[in-house]
This record gives structure tokens, C-alpha cells and sequence, in this order.
């Protein structure tokens, strides 16, 4: 018995011996000082879930996490579709909350920021979302857009969206294996964020294309912590395991992994509202930078390109050129600041500043600053700038020619389909449609209603539908084609409102409705022309009136 004991207590000395000499170490402290950018240097986090759809805090337990870690503001992004009142922006234990929504898509998720309550829910696919989120004055980035988890990745990389998430720390635990993520949660109850730490690695296939894209037009890059305080309370792991899942990683613990730190123009005023608009400017324009402050705490960094007497900032643009790059960075012993462009290294310094002279400046180029023994593999960057752009003024878009439809048969018959519960109704004229629906309400049940001309045997010919079309509130609509195989569809949605609008679909942009994949057939096979009105843009209960006219094909 006495040698089992001995024998156990030897077992576990080196268990705790092992974790004790394997703990990540502990940040470095960097000594903060009171100049004119550490007060407009605004650190704080973006991607936060609360109760509000799958994280384990309110927004006042959110505030307070993030004030322990040292955060100035956070941006709460609880999942919806927008139709929200989103909270007006608050101070909460000294921290700046700002209410933002994490819209689903057909090919991943669209954090939408500086959105009012929008008249109709955002979904649909990912263009439908980023033209709307544009439209209604706001902005948005591409959330883990590489994610492990396919319907989690991002697939409107051909959207003119505004920003993406170069980091996102959803993604970097989905792609460790398991020994390194019993490794993390064996050192986090010692070192909670120094462990999270470990799960980040330099996401180079994100970056990759995300320097693609700033090679024509500006696109910030942001870090999300996708924080929900804890994974059992994501919808993905409740039941049994939420009962007795941890609050494993904390809200405390993620914001202190790493933040987002915002270059204000000026220092934060202490009015919420005016804050507000600062913070969202910065996030907007990508003055901002992420910091691993798991790493080295109290980050500084300052990056702008000059020309002559011009100089402008992080998320700034000049015209090609000759330009200096200058870059300064607080940093700890070792910290090499690296400038990048086109995802190349062309000069680098060791001394805390970096200046280089570009005899002719073109695209973006941003700055990086490593230090030794950061974690990943490659390594993840301490901090990660956003760029200075070097960018031709936009050429404006080339004429549409006019395009002369040819118009559906005058004696092609129309009918209404929808779900039991919704009412619809279609009249039909020698040259418009007027269609009226208004689904079922209050609760959610696949309800819809649809004007729908029967094609059936016309063997009609074209590249694209093209109609005119009004409404008497604003809406987002899909426009269909059915086919005979078991009434496949195809589809694109479109964007409605009082002021008409000739809208141009092409059969080339429609994706399948059902499950199939690829294109749909031609559409001389096609059953039926729909235009229809359901749930992915439109809540229980909406009602409108469409009028539609011109319907017709172009060759």
C-alpha cells in the first residue's frame, strides 16, 4: 500500500513537474505611456455572442469580461437577420458596446455593422446580403472565412463585400488536432490566454486572399474573436454536454488572447454615441491593427505612407507613385517589423521603426510585426496591420446598352401558389403582372407565396429574364425557373422597392433552390417563371403588393 502511494505521488509530482516546465509563458508587459496615440489607440473586440442567440453572458457580463481584460470597447455580433432594433451604444463598466448582427447566408456568415432595424431579414445568398447590408448605410466583413467547417466558410469571395476576418478564432480550434487541443486545455486553468495562444497559427491561405483582393480596391482586415464564454452554450454542442461544459474559454480569457485596437482621429470623448460613430469609422476605413496580446500586452503600433506633404494612414489611399512607408511599433525585446506586399516581404527592420522608400508605389502594402517564439505553425504575427493603398481612382462603370426584351406571350397564363395559411393573388394585364401575397403568421412554417407564369410546352429561348418592377414597401424577392425532373429550381433573388427598376437575372448568376448542383438547363426546358416571396426575406405575417411589367427574355 505505502509503495502504491509513493508510487502515485511520484506519478503525479511529474505530471505537475511537466505541465509546470511545458505552460506557455506568460505575456510580456510593455510600459504604456500618455502621448497623443496612445490615448486615440482604442483596443477592444470584435465577434462576441451573448445570450441574445448562443453566448453564456448579457451584454453587461460581456462589458465586464472585457474590462478586466483591458478592452476599451466591444462590438457584440449575436446572430439575426437584421430586423432587430439593435441597442443603442452604452458605456458598460467603462466599455464602449456596440451592437452589430451575424447574418447567415447561403455560403457562410456576414457580420453587418452600423445598421438601424432593416425593413425586410437579411439571408439569402451572399451577394443579396452584402448589396443590401451596402444599401441600408452599412458595412460588413466575411466571418472565418476559411473555416474547417464547410457551411461555416465564406463563399461570396466575388461580392464586393467590405472587409473579412483575417483571424478568426473559431477557425484555428477547429484545425488542431486533438493532442493539441488536450494540450491547450491541460495549461489553460493556469495560464488561460497564453494557452488559447496556442491554438493560432498565421492563417496563410486566408491572407493569401485576402492580399489578392487589395491588389484593386480596399478591403480591412479584422480579427474575430468569436467569443461565446464558453462552448456549451453553442448551438452546436447543447444538450446533454451543456449541463456540464464549463464556461471553457471564458470571455475574459479570449479577450485577452488578442484584440483589435482602433486608431481614432481623435481621443474617445466619453459620449457613447459620438464614440460609437468614431470606433465604426475606424472599423469601416481599417485604421486599426490586431494585437496578440497573449504574447506582449500594452501593443503599439502606427503605420502611414507620405508623399510630398501628403500623408495618409493605415486604410488610406494614394494614387501610384513614388512614396516613403513609416512604421513604428512599442514592441518587446526581438520584435522585427516586416513590410509586405502582394504577400511578399520587401523590407524589414529590428529597431522598433521601420522607413522604406518605394520609387513606385502600386497596390497595398502593410506592415507586420514578428517576435521570437510566438506560437503556430507558421507563426502567427504579434500584430498584424491593415494596409496604405496605392489605387488608380475607380473607372467609372461602362454603359449598359439597352436592352430590348422579347416579351412573354400575351395569352401565357398566370396562377398564385403558396402554403395553407398565407393568401395570394395575381392579376394579370396585356403588359404587367400585379401580385399581391401575405404569408401566414405569427409563427415560422415554411410559408410562401408565388406568381407564377406557366411556360409548359412554349420551348421559349434566352440568356436571362428581364422585367420592371415596383413595390409598395421595400422586399427582397427570388425569381425562379422550374423544371420538370421532380420541380428542380433555380433561382437569384432581387431588390424591390417604390421606385421602379428594370432588374436583369441571368440564367448563368441562378443557383439551385433545391439540393442539386450546377447550372440550370436551358431555358427553353424550364416549367415555369416564378417570382417568389418566402422567409428568407420576409418575416411571418409581411404582406406587399409587386408590380411586375415587361416580363420577358433576353436572347
Amino acid at each position: 500500500m505505502r509503495k502504491t502511494l509513493i508510487l502515485t505521488a511520484a506519478v503525479l509530482a511529474a505530471v505537475i513537474f511537466f505541465l509546470l516546465a511545458t505552460l506557455p509563458p506568460r505575456p510580456v508587459s510593455l510600459p504604456a505611456t500618455d502621448g497623443d496615440l496612445d490615448r486615440r489607440s482604442i483596443p477592444g473586440a470584435y465577434h462576441v455572442h451573448t445570450r441574445r442567440s448562443d453566448g453564456s453572458g448579457d451584454r453587461a457580463a460581456v462589458a465586464a469580461a472585457a474590462a478586466r481584460a483591458g478592452l476599451r470597447f466591444v462590438v457584440v455580433t449575436d446572430h439575426g437577420d437584421a430586423t432587430r432594433q439593435p441597442d443603442a451604444p452604452a458605456y458598460l463598466a467603462g466599455v464602449l458596446c456596440l451592437d452589430a448582427v451575424e447574418v447567415s447566408t447561403t455560403a457562410g456568415h456576414y457580420v453587418a455593422l452600423g445598421l438601424g432595424a432593416v425593413p425586410y431579414p437579411l439571408g439569402g445568398e451572399p451577394a443579396a446580403v452584402v448589396e443590401d447590408v451596402a444599401r441600408l448605410g452599412g458595412f460588413g466583413f466575411a466571418a472565418h472565412p476559411d473555416s474547417a467547417r464547410a457551411e461555416l466558410a465564406w463563399g461570396g469571395w466575388s461580392t464586393p463585400f467590405d472587409g473579412v476576418e483575417w483571424l478568426s478564432a473559431d477557425s484555428e480550434w477547429r484545425n488542431e488536432s486533438t493532442p493539441a487541443l488536450m494540450r491547450v486545455l491541460l495549461a489553460y486553468p493556469f495560464r488561460p490566454a497564453p494557452a488559447l495562444a496556442r491554438l493560432l497559427d498565421r492563417p496563410d491561405a486566408t491572407i493569401a486572399r485576402w492580399d489578392e483582393l487589395t491588389r484593386t480596391r480596399p478591403v480591412p482586415a479584422i480579427a474575430g474573436h468569436d467569443a461565446h464564454g464558453g462552448v456549451g452554450r453553442s448551438a452546436e454542442y447543447r444538450g446533454t454536454a451543456a449541463r456540464w461544459t464549463p464556461d471553457v474559454p471564458s470571455y475574459e480569457a479570449s479577450f485577452r488572447t488578442f484584440n483589435t485596437t482602433v486608431v481614432l482621429r481623435q481621443p474617445p470623448s466619453g459620449d457613447a454615441s459620438r464614440d460609437a460613430a468614431a470606433v465604426l469609422e475606424a472599423l469601416r476605413t481599417g485604421r486599426m491593427f490586431t494585437a496578440v496580446t497573449a504574447l506582449a500586452a500594452n501593443a503599439l503600433f502606427e503605420m502611414h505612407a507620405t508623399r510630398g506633404e501628403t500623408t495618409v494612414p493605415m486604410g488610406g489611399t494614394l494614387p501610384p507613385g513614388p512614396a516613403a512607408i513609416v512604421a513604428a511599433a512599442r514592441g518587446p525585446e526581438g520584435a522585427r517589423l516586416v513590410l509586405v506586399h502582394d504577400g511578399v516581404e520587401v523590407a524589414a527592420s529590428s529597431g522598433g521603426e521601420l522607413r522604406a522608400e518605394l520609387p513606385a508605389a502600386r497596390g497595398a502594402y502593410r506592415v507586420e510585426v514578428q517576435v521570437p517564439r510566438a506560437p503556430g505553425h507558421p507563426p502567427v504575427p504579434w500584430i498584424f496591420g491593415n494596409p496604405v493603398y496605392f489605387l488608380d481612382a475607380p473607372a467609372p462603370p461602362p454603359p449598359v446598352p439597352p436592352v430590348e426584351p422579347v416579351l412573354l406571350p400575351a395569352d401565357i397564363s398566370w396562377h398564385v401558389e403558396k402554403d395553407r395559411g398565407s393568401t395570394a393573388s395575381v392579376v394579370p394585364a396585356p403588359a404587367d403582372v400585379t401580385f399581391f401575397y401575405r404569408l401566414r403568421g405569427p409563427g415560422r412554417g415554411s410559408q410562401y407565396g408565388a406568381a407564377v407564369a406557366d411556360l409548359q410546352g412554349r420551348g421559349l429561348t434566352g440568356k436571362a429574364v428581364i422585367f420592371t418592377a415596383v413595390s409598395a414597401r421595400p422586399a427582397r424577392l427570388s425569381l425562379q425557373l422550374r423544371y420538370r425532373d421532380g420541380g428542380r429550381r433555380w433561382g437569384k433573388s432581387f431588390y424591390v422597392d417604390s421606385a421602379p427598376r428594370t432588374v436583369v437575372v441571368r440564367l448563368a448568376d441562378m443557383r439551385p433552390a433545391d439540393h442539386q448542383i450546377g447550372p440550370p438547363p436551358p431555358l427553353s426546358a424550364a416549367m415555369s417563371l416564378m417570382f417568389v416571396a418566402d422567409l428568407t426575406n420576409a418575416l411571418p405575417g409581411a404582406g406587399n403588393t409587386i408590380g411586375l411589367s415587361r416580363v420577358g427574355l433576353v436572347p
